[in-house]
């Protein structure tokens, strides 16, 4: 990658950062194939580590068009293209979802209608049909099995869909790392901790491995920082049943 200027904050910025760091910056010994797959392992860590130690996710408001009539599951959404150029579905990384809205396919946003769930199952209903002239629809959405269901509508329906998202992983050098964002160095540090072990190099292993997760206890500090002026309380939700929390002056 001798030359190239990439972006901050992506993979391509990452792999030259790895390079450089294990002093070879033109890549002979640590080329982006070596570097990859555990830059990858590494980001794969660290989202854990950021979920886990602030309760901070990838939150998404995602938008499906036009979902055929009698649909109940929206897994082929959530699925990753067999192959290319094969697109992946919009809902792919989905692993919480918070909220949903209907209407029927089409009408302008407005018709959203806020839908009923997450429950455990789905009720036993008739699919109803769509009414002429009303342009929002009323369904209640399920989550099991990692999977998301629907109840059916005789007809069609856009949705959306507001959840927690996996981070996609790390393919071309212009993708974003979307876990924070300033980002690289820690990454590296990291990254450059798991070829130690592979190289079996303690000194590269315990350095990089302490400067990595001296950094990430720093990111994780300054998200949680971020968010500590917002008020949080536990209240009713008003006609919803169950209780949920709280943000600002609002109700979840």
């Amino acid at each position: 990658m001798a030359g190239v200027n990439p972006l901050p904050n992506t993979l391509g910025e990452t792999v030259l950062r790895c390079q450089q760091i294990m002093g070879d910056p033109t890549g002979r010994l640590f080329s982006r194939a070596y570097c990859v797959p555990f830059i990858n392992q590494a980001y794969e860590d660290m989202d854990v580590a950021i979920r886990n130690g602030t309760g901070k996710n990838l939150e998404a408001v995602v938008e499906v068009l036009n979902i055929p009539q009698g649909t109940i599951s929206l897994y082929p959404f959530q699925t990753y293209g067999a192959n290319p150029p094969q697109s992946n579905g919009p809902l792919v990384g989905l692993f919480d979802p918070i909220r949903m809205w209907a209407k029927t396919a089409g009408q302008l946003p407005q018709y959203y209608t806020l839908a009923r769930g997450p429950r455990d199952t789905l009720p036993h209903v008739n699919p109803p049909g769509i009414t002429p002239g009303n342009y929002a629809t009323q369904i209640t959405f399920c989550w099991m099995g990692s999977q998301l269901s629907i109840t059916p509508v005789a007809g069609p329906i856009d949705i959306q869909v507001y959840g927690r998202f996996n981070p996609p992983p790390l393919a071309q050098d212009s993708d974003r790392l979307v876990l924070y964002p300033r980002l690289t160095a820690a990454l590296a540090y990291s990254s450059c901790a798991l070829f130690g072990v592979e190289r079996s190099n303690p000194a590269i292993l315990e350095g990089y491995a302490t400067r990595g997760l001296a950094m990430l206890d720093n990111i994780i500090a300054d998200i949680i920082r971020q968010t500590q002026k917002n008020p949080r309380r536990l209240a009713k939700m008003g006609g919803q049943g169950g209780t949920s929390w709280g943000w600002g002056s609002g109700v979840w």
